[in-house]
């Protein structure tokens, strides 16, 4: 399941098996798959398959495969399942916290995914999704989480697990060296040489850099750069910096596909470690996850097992 997805792990699959379609067409009434004798239709599956381009436009590659229209309907089944479960433990969500998700989804697609509004409304025109669909999708997922939240919760972190993983993954929790370094960019290498002569003379490097800099955004700083490592700059840039070691020390001209720059060495920070104190909320928040994960896992693939699931897609897909 993709980082997109990962915001609402359960789509809206699981509403459409339990409500029907309301049309009455042939994708509505077509049977691509059962769940316990329960119809799952054409319709279900493709409105799954658009609601999913519009939660990921990075998809589109694997919604042509075949595989992942069979993995979609089955996921249906699951979450049909899990449904009549919610509902006959009388399982409920509050009208806040539909809303709520209803609200954050739409930000995220809005901020995250496209942009603006109007984007997102001409990606869902395009692909045939209304916001009810979004809105019924956030719903239901909200629910389903809520449930399984509940009956499937996940084993407490502990701190000797929090410390086993940060010894196993200390390489992670590295910072590399950074340097600081200011510069000034130029069009042309005599202008370059000219502006090196004048701070060899003891020419203020910041004076010039907002004179002359055509890098605008480091130049209203006196062309620093800020703390990076070097692995941030292009090749020639890059290499220049490296052979600078004492602060304030000066480049020769360097030449890159941007201009003609001068370097300036302000402060290196040696590559360093962090503490296990600095990152342990960061551990613990991931193996939660994990041990959300596993146990969510178990509960589903023990809940299916019970169940009677087949697929009948077509070889040719719409």
């Amino acid at each position: 399941m993709n980082q997109v997805r990962k915001l609402l792990p359960l789509a809206f699959g699981a509403l459409l098996a339990v409500a029907g379609c309301g049309t009455q067409n042939a994708a509505a009434t077509t049977v691509w798959g059962t769940v316990n004798g329960h119809p799952i239709t054409q319709a279900q599956v493709t409105t799954r398959i658009d609601v999913i381009k519009i939660l990921d436009p990075q998809a589109a590659a694997s919604i042509k495969q075949r595989a992942t229209w069979i993995s979609e309907t089955k996921e249906i089944a699951t979450e049909y399942l899990l449904a009549q479960e919610a509902g006959k433990a009388g399982f409920k969500v509050s009208t806040k916290a539909v809303k709520t998700s209803q609200s954050q989804l739409q930000s995220y697609l809005v901020s995250q995914v496209y942009g603006s509004q109007a984007a997102l409304q001409k990606a869902m025109k395009k692909d045939g999704v209304t916001q009810q669909d979004l809105n019924d999708y956030a719903s239901q997922a909200t629910l389903l989480q809520g449930y399984l939240a509940k009956v499937a919760p996940p084993r407490p972190v502990t701190q000797a697990q929090i410390k086993a993983f940060y010894q196993a993954n200390v390489s992670q929790f590295q910072n590399p060296e950074e340097y600081d370094l200011a510069h000034i960019l130029v069009k042309t290498q005599a202008q370059a040489a000219s502006i090196l002569a004048q701070l060899q003379k003891g020419a203020d490097f910041a004076t010039l850099a907002k004179k002359y800099s055509t890098d605008t955004g480091s130049a209203k700083n006196g062309g620093d750069l800020g703390y990076q490592p070097l692995s941030t700059y292009v090749a020639a840039f890059a290499n220049a910096a490296a052979k600078l070691t004492k602060v304030g020390e000066l480049s020769p001209v360097v030449h890159s596909q941007y201009g003609y720059h001068i370097i300036k060495l302000l402060g290196i920070k040696k590559a360093s470690t962090q503490p296990l104190s600095q990152v342990q909320s960061e551990i613990q928040s991931y193996l939660q996850q994990q041990n959300a994960n596993t146990a969510i896992n178990s509960y589903l693939t023990k809940m299916t097992a019970k169940a009677k699931i087949k697929t009948n897609l077509p070889k040719t897909l719409p």
